[in-house]
């Protein structure tokens, strides 16, 4: 079992650069050859639900969404950290064999480098504005569609890309609630109805 910091606690990140902020935590978390979900989680310390849900969609991100069941894994970890999060949990918290899920960051850097790439175009665009759309009862139904996106990932492992445009979404939708920005939130609902559709065509083609 892993719990981790209230969500009441301020994130990892400054005013300016949340996200960047976040991706640096979460270099600094893989830096290590193997690393497990806990580790990573417990990297953000005090971090609230936000900044542990972008780190993991930035892993979704990366090629590692390549390797076999990774995607599974980390939508599982994604549904729970959301589910929690929609229902007001205070603190985060995993089962044992999901927490110390391994995976290999050998190559961390060069994984990772979408993550930056995505931190700076995002921390450029995202304001305080339609806070509305990010404060309760809304934000709560933000965490549900990311609990439901996380979970629908291990059916999603052979349709190509569609997890890395789950965790695309899931990002925005994050970044919009650590950021209190309602349009990147909307954003990622918009990515993730694209993402909805390449299994859908995917399907269709298969059986007809």
């Amino acid at each position: 079992m892993l719990n981790a910091s209230p969500d009441t606690a301020q994130a990892p990140a400054t005013d300016d650069e949340p996200v960047k902020a976040v991706v640096e935590t979460l270099e600094d978390a893989t830096e290590v050859e193997r690393v497990c979900l806990k580790d990573i989680v417990s990297e953000f310390g005090t971090a609230s639900f936000p900044p542990v849900l972008l780190a993991l969609s930035v892993l979704l991100i990366s090629p590692l969404s390549g390797v076999p069941l990774f995607s599974s894994a980390v939508g599982m970890a994604i549904f729970l950290v959301a589910s929690q999060g929609m229902f007001g949990r205070r603190q985060i918290w995993m089962p044992r064999r999901l927490a110390t899920w391994q995976l290999n960051t050998k190559r961390s850097d060069r994984m990772l480098e979408s993550g930056r790439r995505l931190a700076v175009w995002l921390d450029r665009g995202t304001t305080s504005r339609w806070e509305a759309l990010v404060s309760p009862p809304a934000s709560r139904v933000l965490y549900g569609i990311c609990a439901f996106s996380g979970l629908c990932l291990p059916m999603l492992e052979l349709v190509p890309l569609s997890s890395s445009l789950v965790g695309l979404s899931v990002a925005f939708i994050a970044t919009g609630l650590l950021a209190r920005d309602g349009l990147v939130a909307v954003m990622g609902l918009f990515v993730l109805g694209g993402a909805s559709m390449i299994p859908a065509f995917a399907y269709s083609a298969i059986f007809g």
